[in-house]
């Protein structure tokens, strides 16, 4: 529920449509579902921002022993 929270928290702060923003979560991925227009901000000027992002997720998900992978996908409607 923590690891939930953090990512929304991180992907709501970049999305322009933050309503928009879901997070699927299960013991070895996170997608992270956002608008289309939203798409590019979230992976961010050369893959940056989402490599900061599973940085982060990774991190947390090791103090819990195991590696989470990381997908950003257009939210369907």
């Amino acid at each position: 529920m923590v690891l939930r929270q953090l990512i929304e928290a991180m992907v709501d702060g970049i999305a322009e449509k933050p309503y928009e923003v879901r997070i699927t979560l299960n013991d070895t991925h996170v997608g992270i579902f956002v608008d289309k227009s939203d798409i590019a901000r979230v992976i961010g000027k050369n893959g940056f921002t989402i490599a900061a992002i599973r940085t982060i997720v990774n991190a947390f998900a090791k103090t819990k022993g195991s590696c989470v992978g990381v997908s950003v996908n257009e939210k369907q409607k």
